[in-house]
C-alpha cells in the first residue's frame, strides 16, 4: 500500500491516545533518528516508535485508534 498519499489529518494538534483519550505528541527520538509517540498518562502503556517521519507516526496513531475503538468498544 502506498502511504505517501494517505491523509494524516491535521498535523498540528488533535492527536489522542487510542486507549485513554489523553493528548499525545509525536516527537523525534534522537537516539535512533526516528519518530515516536507515547501516552504520558500514568498506567497507560500505549506507545508507537520507529517511524521514518512525523507524518507516518501520526497515520499509525490514527490507525491504532480506529482499530482499538472498533475492537474493544
Amino acid at each position: 500500500m502506498d502511504r505517501s498519499r494517505e491523509y494524516a489529518g491535521d498535523t498540528r494538534w488533535g492527536w489522542r491516545c487510542p486507549r485513554c483519550e489523553t493528548d499525545v505528541s509525536v516527537d523525534r527520538d534522537s537516539a535512533t533518528e526516528t519518530f515516536r509517540w507515547e501516552c504520558e498518562e500514568n498506567g497507560c502503556l500505549a506507545v508507537g516508535f520507529g517511524f521514518a517521519s512525523r507524518r507516518r507516526a501520526r497515520i499509525a496513531l490514527r490507525e491504532y485508534r480506529e482499530r482499538y475503538q472498533s475492537v474493544y468498544r
